[in-house]
């Protein structure tokens, strides 16, 4: 005779199907944290998205090394936003300390720290230069934000994304401090506040008074 099996009772199922829905529930609530939360730091905005085709030959990053603090800053190689016939290298402003700022036009934690970098920069003449990367957006706007906030500092076309993605680049903005010797000595994700701008740079050495 074959062995007959009970069928569960109602409150088993309903604990089965309790327990189910709550595993589909952190699933989905794992992925949403993983797809919003991952990768970012303080405020910073979109992620680095995919390496898009170069409209620019013979740009982007220069050597295999990734970024590491200590350790010299990777060069690359990115047309100025200003003139795109001419194509300048990080290792071009070696001698000063240089703040690396990843922005774009449409980020507004990036319009809120680039006149604290303008004010920076003319107080310490001769020992800061800030260079701003602007990331994946035609000259006219990446240009177009630096006029509207007063910014004359030296500024490159991340046009693909290469040189944002070879630095791991969580959002935007994203900055780098990178000593007169070419080391790299700090990295921030996320507004650069005016207030934390002293602290900041005197990882490099400099005295800044606001």
């Amino acid at each position: 005779m074959a062995e007959s099996t009970a069928a569960p009772s109602p409150a088993r199922q309903r604990a089965g199907y309790a327990a189910l829905g709550l595993a589909i529930a952190v699933a989905v609530g794992a992925a949403l944290y993983f797809f919003v939360f991952a990768g970012s730091e303080g405020d910073a905005g979109t992620p680095a998205g995919p390496v898009l085709p170069s409209v620019y030959p013979n740009t982007g990053p220069l050597v295999p090394d990734r970024p590491e603090i200590g350790r010299p800053a990777p060069d690359f190689a990115l047309v100025d936003a200003r003139d795109t016939a001419t194509i300048r290298r990080l290792s071009d402003f070696r001698g000063k300390v240089v703040l690396l700022n990843w922005y774009a036009s449409w980020c507004d934690p990036c319009k809120r720290e680039i006149p604290a970098f303008v004010a920076a920069r003319a107080a310490l003449a001769g020992q800061l230069e800030v260079l701003g990367i602007d990331y994946l957006e035609p000259p006219e706007k990446a240009v177009g934000i630096l006029q509207q906030l007063g910014a004359d500092y030296p500024a490159l076309l991340d046009a693909d994304g290469s040189v944002a993605s070879h630095y791991r680049i969580p959002g935007m903005p994203t900055t780098f401090l990178i000593g007169a010797d070419g080391t790299l000595l700090a990295m921030r994700a996320g507004e650069l506040r005016e207030e934390d701008l002293p602290a900041f740079l005197a990882r490099a050495g400099l005295s800044y008074n606001r």
